[in-house]
């Protein structure tokens, strides 16, 4: 959601006032809640509604607390146990499109009644949890408003739907309802052109006109001030954000051991890993197995701003793309935070998308394909041997990617609706 959080911010600069409607953080199941970004939005008219979501009673039932179980791409869960499978499986067949839709009555009452008193032209959705599209759905036909559907990620293909075991039933009702809401939507968002190519191809490739693309951006603001101040006696390798089993590094671990056998493991201790957020227990198993040597820091959770110092501070990024059919499509808010940092990037996922093609103006970012145990050990030893050599990389202007730039992007294409 920071993707429209930074919208927000910015949109009164292009002639365009936005009016937001998002669930009471009180009622909401959210493991975590960062307030500082409240701040940054404080001109922006928000109205917080009631929502029913199941999330919290399985985190109370799990864990006997409300908020320390609620999933994040299920990087806790390595090998589920019963009661994780049963409920993986009700939330997949149970609560369609996802657990969240629990909110749509009390955002569609909400929105109504903002259209009416401000006599609102255009709405607009986003995604996930696709649920919210079903609103935007009902406003339309109801409130005769223009209505556009923003994806920030895949429906139907996004990685975490194969671990929730649906049923045919399920898997056919989400088809439906996600070409529904193509066909429907005035206007459909992604967050980049495999994204939107994908969602057009799924209405026959048909009105080519109203699919568009605009990528997240980075905060400009946010690094403004942040100094780089390394750790001068470590080689850092640093991965922000989630990291699950379907987003597997194994690949990353092999090439690090590779390299570190190139140099008779004398240079283990000058060497850190360190994860910014929830890492799964199997993937903290294999960095114990395959790189002891090496210190291994987590740190489960950060406010934004702290989390954006460790990764200005980074020698080397890490990014593992989650394992999808439709892997070519993917490109993180965080890739472009790591891109404003000017640090080297090292990721991992298909070579050949959008990711990729972000990432190829770059000598020091690429993208490997996981086989690429060699090139990845190769790329590893080029990155710490400038760091030993105390040589910088030369930065790019990368302006075109800060929000306030793809908010102007996004304000030439919502000013076609309105």
């Amino acid at each position: 959601m920071q993707r429209w959080l930074y919208f927000c911010k910015f949109l009164e600069r292009f002639g365009i006032k936005p009016f937001v409607i998002t669930v009471d953080e009180k009622k909401a199941s959210y493991k975590f809640i960062d307030k500082s970004f409240a701040e940054k939005v404080k001109h922006v008219e928000v109205y917080r509604t009631n929502t029913v979501e199941p999330l919290k009673i399985y985190s109370r039932l799990l864990s006997g607390d409300s908020s320390a179980e609620i999933p994040q791409g299920f990087a806790g869960e390595s090998s589920p146990n019963i009661f994780q499978k049963i409920s993986r499986f009700v939330r997949g067949n149970f609560f369609l499109p996802d657990a969240r839709v629990g909110w749509n009555r009390f955002a569609l009452k909400k929105a109504e009644e903002i259209i009416r008193r401000e006599k609102i032209k255009l709405v607009i959705t986003t995604g996930p949890p696709q649920s919210t599209h079903l609103i935007g759905l009902k406003l339309k036909k109801k409130m005769n408003v223009k209505w556009i559907a923003d994806f920030r990620d895949p429906w139907t293909e996004i990685y975490y739907n194969s671990m929730l075991y649906k049923t045919s039933w399920a898997k056919k009702y989400e088809e439906k309802r996600e070409k529904q809401v193509l066909n429907a939507a005035d206007g459909v968002i992604a967050i980049g052109p495999g994204l939107r190519n994908l969602l057009q191809r799924k209405v026959g490739g048909s009105q080519p006109e109203k699919f568009h693309f605009v990528y997240n951006g980075y905060d400009q603001d946010a690094f403004e001030g942040l100094q780089r101040t390394p750790d001068k006696d470590h080689f850092t390798i640093c991965h922000i954000g989630i990291l699950s089993d379907n987003q597997p590094v194994t690949a990353f671990l092999n090439a690090l051991q590779k390299f570190l056998l190139k140099h008779d493991n004398k240079i283990s201790s000058s060497i850190r890993l360190k994860f910014v957020g929830k890492v799964s227990p199997g993937i903290m198993q294999e960095i114990n197995m395959l790189v002891p040597g090496i210190e291994a820091e987590i740190i489960s959770y950060l406010p934004h701003k702290e989390a954006l110092i460790h990764m200005q501070n980074a020698d080397l990024l890490l990014n593992s793309f989650a394992i999808s059919a439709e892997s070519d499509i993917l490109v993180s808010g965080k890739l472009m935070e790591y891109i404003a940092t000017g640090n080297p990037i090292l990721a991992l996922g298909n070579t050949n998308g959008d990711a990729a093609s972000l990432l190829q103006t770059m000598a020091y970012a690429k993208i490997f394909e996981r086989k690429d145990v060699n090139g990845i050990s190769d790329f590893i030893e080029n990155i710490y041997g400038h760091w030993k050599n105390g040589k910088s990389f030369e930065k790019l202007n990368t302006i075109q990617y800060s929000r306030l730039e793809t908010t102007r992007q996004l304000a030439t294409i919502l000013n076609k609706y309105i």
